[in-house]
């Protein structure tokens, strides 16, 4: 989990690290060098930020049961799994997941958004932001030598055990004793069969990611259109939050008692056979975030540019065509990239709600680190690993002039 949440904590302390006060700054190390800057200027402005990271952290924690079901770790989401599967779901299910998940991360939220700054703000923060390099001196080998030493821990060590597991074999020598090394057939084998084997996962994962892709920034976009900065907006605010609190399993028994039905018809024919379940599961992750996107995206044009189009008495279709899409279009398909992946990592909520014949590349990695398949997995897991690096390249490439 913490190492999940890393870029999504750097990303979020650096949106506290754009708002800058270079007065101050300059003052704090000017009287006491860098360490009293960073004491008593960086880590006071960090205080919100930190906490909305903390909160980030706990959300997977508490909803989440792929990794804990993995290591036997028998939190609230991976206790209602295990009583979903086994059809013993009791009323104290449900109590436990409002009192224990729904309500801590709520309040936390609530009171997270009572100090945050308004999106516009922040966004001003990041164009304004001077990107000043801070002079460590003597201690910069030393940083950086430390920082590498973590990224060779937390990424090279990972990546190198894929590709010993892909290319791990064993062998018979001479005298008919069985001996294992490494070998670039087996190797080639692996990625071979990961592209060949998982063709079905692919296309069902690539399908239910384009399906909740859309409909999670079709109503993001919807609703920030109609919200505008009253009580709905924080209804929404509301709605968000309390969809990304509600553990994955309930989702999945959610979307089970409302569609698997007899009557309307309708309902269990969208059940059975077509993606509808596990696509309206998947908005409880990718709503909250598309709301998120949506409104960091809208926030970074200009005031101005809002003023002049009600002078205009430009309608919001209008808007849409004439100042959305023409200024924002590359920060949508970066969106658009993000919830994909998100998408095809997701597995808590529609794991219970998946049609028969249906399986996605995150239900077959679930199995296969169950049931130990060394070969597969590790090539899978290269795999989507490369897949999220072109995702990163491309999204920076898009914006790395905006």
């Amino acid at each position: 989990h913490a190492l999940a949440a890393i870029p999504w904590v750097v990303l979020i302390v650096s949106l506290g690290l754009t708002r800058a006060h270079r007065g101050q700054e300059e003052t704090a190390r000017i009287e006491g060098g860098n360490w009293h800057f960073v004491r008593y200027s960086v880590l006071p402005r960090l205080r919100l930020w930190l906490a909305a990271s903390c909160l980030w952290c706990a959300v997977p924690v508490l909803t989440e049961m792929v990794v804990t079901n993995l290591y036997q770790v028998p939190t609230v989401a991976e206790q209602v799994y295990l009583d979903a599967t086994q059809g013993s779901l009791s009323p104290w299910t449900y109590v436990a997941s409002v009192w224990l998940c729904l309500l801590p991360i709520l309040a936390i939220g609530f009171w997270l958004s009572r100090y945050a700054p308004p999106w516009r703000e922040v966004m001003a923060g990041i164009a304004q932001h001077p990107g000043r390099v801070v002079a460590l001196g003597p201690a910069r080998w030393l940083w950086a030598s430390g920082l590498w030493m973590v990224v060779a821990l937390i990424v090279g060590l990972p990546i190198v055990n894929l590709i010993i597991k892909a290319g791990w074999q064993p062998t018979i020598d001479a005298h008919g004793h069985s001996l294992y090394g490494w070998g670039i057939s087996r190797f080639s084998t692996t990625i071979y069969e990961s592209i060949t084997l998982y063709y079905d996962p692919f296309y069902w994962s690539t399908m239910l990611a384009l399906g909740s892709t859309a409909v999670a920034l079709t109503a993001a976009t919807v609703l920030n259109a109609v919200a505008g900065r009253g009580h709905l907006r924080t209804a929404v605010n509301l709605l968000a939050l309390s969809m990304v609190a509600v553990p994955g399993p309930l989702v999945g028994i959610l979307i089970i008692a409302v569609m698997n039905r007899d009557s309307p018809a309708c309902l269990g024919y969208l059940y059975d056979n077509t993606l509808t379940a596990p696509i309206l599961a998947q908005q409880f992750r990718l709503f909250p975030l598309a709301w998120l996107l949506s409104q960091a995206i809208l926030a970074a044009n200009s005031p101005r540019v809002w003023e002049q189009a009600a002078v205009d008495g430009l309608t919001r279709v209008q808007k849409l065509v004439r100042i959305i899409a023409p200024h924002t279009w590359q920060q949508w398909l970066v969106a658009s990239l993000i919830l994909v992946v998100m998408s095809i990592g997701e597995l808590s909520c529609s794991i219970l709600v998946l049609p028969p014949g249906v399986a996605t590349l995150s239900m077959r990695m679930f199995e296969m680190l169950h049931f130990g398949m060394r070969h597969q997995d590790s090539g899978l897991c290269g795999l989507l690993l490369v897949l999220g690096w072109l995702v990163a390249l491309l999204s920076w490439k898009t914006l790395k002039d905006r």
